[in-house]
């Protein structure tokens, strides 16, 4: 190979490498500000907190949920049924409202479920 062949190909490999690393630090900024913005709204939130309890504000204290270890057995299946019945529902209405807004036609199961579930649609 001719010298300039190496100086050409040298040159080559040193500017992807210094535009990796460029990239690779744009990305490290990008991800620094993120963080950034993140801790000055978490500081924000925990400014007012400390300035209303320093105001004497009573803030509603949310209640804890009783953990599931002490819940019966029963109670458990049946809030997990209800939940999944509330979710299914959900799915299923906006399923329907979704293909009636682009007009493409309905499934004959969601249809079926629908009328069992006590759903209109258009």
């Amino acid at each position: 190979m001719l010298w300039w062949s190496w100086v050409l190909l040298w040159t080559v490999l040193v500017l992807l490498g210094a535009a990796f690393l460029g990239l690779m630090l744009w990305r490290l900024v990008k991800t620094f500000f993120v963080l950034l913005r993140d801790a000055e709204s978490v500081a924000g939130e925990f400014s007012q907190r400390w300035e209303d309890a320093a105001a004497g504000v009573q803030r509603p204290v949310r209640a804890a949920p009783d953990p599931a270890l002490f819940t019966p057995v029963g109670q458990a299946v049946t809030d997990y049924r209800i939940g999944r019945d509330q979710r299914e529902t959900a799915r299923l209405r906006r399923r329907i409202e979704r293909k009636d807004r682009m007009g493409q036609p309905q499934r004959i199961s969601d249809i079926r479920r629908a009328e069992r579930k006590g759903i209109l649609h258009g």
